[in-house]
């Protein structure tokens, strides 16, 4: 039975247990199946609750009482220490060569566009300012692949005002040539730009699909701990809840939460009810003629 169905009534889950415990083989070890989450929880709440035995002696004491002897306790601190020992491995790792590489070029383009739109845009501004609104219509400094989006607008619309192949500024190509040969004085020339179409391929490039994950011995080693641990953990928090009534122990086990403080509602003042001297004094609750 797994102990994650089991009641949360303290009698019915001894009884429970017992079952189990009764209908299996002596000497044969169950392995319940938990899920990661489950898991890597289970060290922290195993601490909690040898270090609220070994604190409080009338804890120690229940415990006693209910079964619970040295060579327990020394069962639990030795799973626990090997489940710290186990190295934390997840196998294969969830990442490519490609994939780093594509995330890399889309950081670079997002660190390029902002200062380098500033100051080209000054630039065509003042000398060439049709240009300008040609090159950066609707075109800002962004984020992520929007800045990847951007660069590579930029760029498509630099080679339009290089090679003249917009019909739309037939008119200016002499124009639009000039402005492109001027930033290349201010470092944007042919080689910048074919580095950052280079880094825009990247960073919209396919990348190569992930390696079917393999679980390594180690990381298989760490959950089998951490299962023992956990069967271990149970048992004997759910032998706790049993047995200890007073909430502040369960507290102290990590087996129960302390009640948030509950606010009283506001209460507004009551109305002082005004006595029939005090209305006639004010001129209230009375007409004239009652008062004289």
């Amino acid at each position: 039975m797994n102990p994650l169905l089991i009641p949360e009534t303290p009698i019915v889950a001894s009884v429970l247990i017992t079952a189990v415990r009764i209908s299996r083989p002596a000497g044969e070890e169950i392995f319940m199946e938990y899920s990661d989450a489950v898991l890597e929880a289970t060290p922290e709440r195993a601490t909690k609750l040898l270090m609220g035995i070994g604190a409080v002696a009338a804890i120690r004491t229940l415990m006693a009482g209910a079964g619970m002897t040295d060579d327990d306790i020394l069962e639990g601190r030795t799973l626990l220490l090997d489940v710290l020992a186990a190295p934390r491995r997840a196998g294969a790792s969830a990442d490519t060569d490609d994939a780093r590489t594509q995330r890399a070029a889309t950081g670079e383009l997002d660190q390029w566009d902002e200062p380098n739109y500033a100051r080209y845009g000054a630039a065509l501004r003042r000398r060439f300012p049709d240009v300008h609104d040609y090159v950066f219509k609707d075109l800002a400094p962004s984020t992520g692949t929007a800045s990847v989006r951007g660069v590579a607008t930029f760029l498509a619309r630099l080679d339009a005002l290089e090679n003249g192949t917009d019909a739309d500024r037939a008119g200016a190509k002499q124009s639009d040539k000039k402005a492109v040969a001027f930033l290349a004085t201010r470092g944007l020339d042919k080689a910048e730009r074919k580095r950052l179409k280079g880094l825009v391929d990247v960073a919209l490039g396919p990348t190569s699909p992930l390696p079917e994950p393999t679980e390594l011995p180690e990381a298989a080693r760490r959950r089998e701990a951490l299962v023992k641990l956990r069967g271990w953990f149970d048992e004997w928090s759910t032998t706790a809840r049993a047995v200890i009534k007073k909430r502040s122990y369960l507290i102290r086990l990590g087996l129960a939460s302390r009640k948030a403080p509950q606010r009283k509602p506001a209460t507004t003042p009551a109305k002082p009810v005004a006595t029939l001297p005090a209305l006639v004094a004010s001129g209230e609750g009375a007409s004239d003629s009652e008062i004289a």
